[in-house]
């Protein structure tokens, strides 16, 4: 079944739709957490009706929105063809996908953004405030220690993020959810489908969950890891 060129292309198009959306996720999620900490009270309040509003209403909503209003609007041009197995006149349906998805993970990731940098902490960013440094080397360092505890919970919310695009196979754009329920209505081997799409969809999340442990593991002060190599002394 693996043979099968169309659920390449689907895989293909699911990773592509994943990656592009997960990356504005997080851009936006990074923009509305910012925002939340502003002095200024005007573009807190934006920033927290935004996150509110992209936590509050469903995904699905969201992408049935985006492609309905997107079909409707003809003429659509200059956009990049960067969908695998996606028709040259849907690849605009597409990228309105792509920033449905986004917005339907950006307000949890700026929820989980915040709460990192809230765990570092008062004294923390205080003792980091008074080290000298310029302000984008401050903001670096900020985002280093943030980085390392809201990595693990932004790896849970892509691996989310990844089965939300299967909404994308309500319209024509090719993912792997599409491709699977094509190939099981076209074979009737519902069962055989149904698990092989359940097989992929694990294996990618595992995937995406190793790679943030790594990234975990490198981001770790050293102090850390080596609490993490030493073994138990038992007495």
């Amino acid at each position: 079944m693996l043979s099968d060129a169309g659920l390449w292309v689907g895989i293909a198009g699911s990773l592509v739709l994943w990656v592009s959306s997960g990356t504005l996720a997080v851009l936006i999620g990074v923009v509305l957490a910012a925002g939340s900490l502003s002095p200024h009270r005007p573009v807190r309040v934006l920033a927290r009706v935004g996150v509110n509003l992209t936590r509050g209403i469903p995904t699905s909503l969201l992408v049935i929105a985006a492609g309905i209003g997107a079909m409707r609007l003809a003429g659509i041009s200059g956009l990049p063809i960067v969908f695998p197995g996606t028709a040259a006149p849907f690849q605009p349906l597409a990228w309105a996908l792509v920033l449905a998805l986004a917005l339907g993970s950006a307000g949890h990731l700026a929820e989980i953004f915040g709460a990192a940098r809230s765990a570092l902490g008062r004294a923390r960013l205080e003792q980091a405030a008074v080290l000298g440094l310029s302000r984008p080397r401050h903001a670096a360092m900020i985002a280093r220690e943030c980085a390392a505890i809201a990595l693990p919970p932004t790896g849970t919310r892509l691996i989310h993020h990844l089965h939300n695009t299967a909404f994308a196979g309500i319209f024509p754009v090719a993912e792997l959810f599409g491709a699977i329920q094509g190939r099981a209505s076209a074979t009737f081997q519902v069962f055989h489908f149904a698990l092989l799409g359940c097989a992929i969809y694990a294996l990618l999340s595992g995937l995406t969950w190793l790679i943030f442990r790594l990234l975990e593991a490198a981001l770790a002060p050293p102090v850390a890891r080596q609490a993490r190599t030493r073994l138990p002394a038992w007495s």
